[in-house]
């Protein structure tokens, strides 16, 4: 993890309003001297406004956070019984016919998607897929293997979505430079 996206993570951080009030202090006082953190931090601001302007201002229930505090310590409702298990029956040949379905479906899919991304003239692959931010972040996270995941130190893979995220809601806000630069970033992280 680089400085950057340290000063990326306390950015985003400090707008989504996830800091405790302690820590905000000190961004804000670092704020005024860090110039890469009030960058990092406008940009946030920048691309997360159009969805604080779309929100409703709705203030949850007075009570609510003492509801939530009684129900997970138990204190209200009846206490919580045996959880019941209930096995499914395994036949093996059904699920043979489901995963060879699924294959066949899925080739046919590919196919198709094929064809019709060639056949079109005046686009190319590379182009459709570069602007489908599902899809870039979708790839990101199917290059990792699973046993990956096992061996990526939990601060590590914290640091990693969040860059992943960034990089996805820059593309959705049409910054499609901080979208390429981030997501090739990630692309160069060893694991």
């Amino acid at each position: 993890m680089t400085e950057d996206d340290d000063i990326d993570g306390l950015a985003g951080e400090y707008v989504l309003g996830s800091l405790d009030p302690a820590e905000r202090a000190g961004v804000n006082a670092r704020r005024s001297a860090d110039i890469p953190l009030a960058a990092a931090i406008e940009a946030w601001q920048r691309r997360l406004d159009p969805l604080s302007e779309s929100a409703l201002g709705i203030s949850p229930p007075a009570d609510l956070f003492d509801t939530i505090l009684s129900r997970i310590s138990g204190e209200i409702g009846q206490p919580i019984g045996p959880i019941q298990v209930i096995a499914l029956p395994r036949n093996r040949k059904s699920w043979k016919r489901i995963a060879i379905g699924a294959g066949a479906l899925a080739a046919c899919l590919a196919l198709a998607i094929g064809w019709v991304i060639h056949t079109q003239p005046g686009t190319s692959p590379r182009h459709v897929a570069r602007m489908d931010c599902s899809l870039l972040y979708k790839e990101f996270w199917g290059k990792l293997e699973n046993d990956n995941y096992a061996r990526i130190a939990a601060e590590q893979l914290a640091g990693v979505s969040r860059m992943a995220l960034r990089a996805y809601d820059a593309c959705q806000a049409g910054d499609e430079l901080d979208a390429n630069a981030v997501f090739k970033r990630l692309d160069h992280l060893r694991f």
